[in-house]
């Protein structure tokens, strides 16, 4: 099968239908400055079967190269094994030509794109692709959400939300150029609870131009005390990048009252699926955000980081 190296105009073309957004050469092409080199690829043999898009990072070819997931995308779903195959024979051939020493490829969860996926994860496999990490990650539908939800979540959940619901607080869907009230908060958030922040406000605004942003507060009279900043990733699913409560102000269980509010909005809105993301890092687990988000009724999925090192 032949690879043939395009530029993100003629990938967007060929690829105009990415299964997320994180697989756009849109996206792709507004954080190209984030590694050495971008490559927009295409696998054809009577036609284009396929498409990837890598960075390089240490002379390692990444897919995604600054996104929770990025992976290959078909331009058709009967796809077959054989065509995938021999893509990835193609591609450790071209690799290898190019001088690299890896090919790290993390595909998302398989509700985005379970059949397809499910292939890839076979075919990464049986061409010696390793499992590198195993994340857990966690997700809500939204057909869940009905009058019988506080009844279906974990006990101290239904005890937390009682109470956020007794407290007085609004939630607030904010305009786009209010935004940044959503992003203070969760900043302070993060640097209370020591943990990095890895978008600046900067970042956000740039990522707007190519994805659809949503911002939320949670006010407890008029004061922001917890936010949401979420991405629409495909037409039925979006992602929750970050959300965060204010530590000082915990007594009002101010994440169950903005989950409880995100999930009404989004079913509203005719959404699928809130995908929450991944409480492990490096497979290793972050116990109280995997407790919590279990605990607020989501479902666990995972995400599969596979590497070939090639010399």
């Amino acid at each position: 099968m032949e690879i043939l190296e395009v530029d993100s105009k003629t990938y967007a073309e060929v690829i105009a239908s990415p299964s997320h957004v994180f697989n756009s050469a849109a996206f792709n092409a507004l954080n190209e400055s984030k590694c050495e080199k971008v490559y927009y690829l295409l696998f054809k043999d009577s036609k284009i079967r396929l498409g990837i898009i890598f960075g390089v990072r240490n002379n390692i070819l990444t897919s995604p190269f600054s996104a929770p997931f990025g992976g290959f995308e078909s331009t058709s779903e009967d796809i077959r094994l054989q065509q995938i195959d021999t893509a990835l024979n193609s591609l450790e051939v071209w690799a290898k030509e190019k001088l690299l020493q890896g090919i790290r490829i993390v595909s998302p969860s398989f509700f985005y794109n379970e059949n397809f996926l499910n292939k890839i994860y076979n075919c990464l496999y049986r061409t010696s692709f390793v499992s590198a990490n195993i994340e857990l990650n966690y997700q809500f539908s939204t057909s869940k959400f009905d009058e019988n939800y506080s009844n279906s979540i974990w006990y101290n959940a239904k005890k937390n939300l009682k109470r956020a619901l007794q407290s007085n607080l609004t939630f607030e869907k904010l305009i786009p150029e209010k935004g940044k009230f959503a992003y203070d908060v969760i900043e302070q958030n993060r640097k209370e609870r020591g943990f990095p922040l890895r978008m600046t406000w900067e970042q956000v605004q740039e990522t707007m131009k190519v994805i659809p942003v949503d911002f939320f507060v949670v006010k407890k009279d008029e004061t922001p005390i917890g936010a949401a900043l979420i991405f629409q990733v495909t037409p039925e699913i979006v992602q929750v990048v970050y959300w965060g409560d204010l530590p000082e102000f915990a007594e009002h269980k101010t994440m169950n009252f903005l989950s409880f509010n995100v999930f009404q909005y989004y079913k509203s809105q005719g959404i699928k699926i809130i995908d929450i993301g991944p409480s492990t890092e490096n497979s290793i687990p972050n116990y109280g955000l995997c407790e919590f988000k279990e605990s607020i009724g989501c479902d666990i999925s995972i995400k599969t980081e596979f590497y070939k090192k090639l010399n």
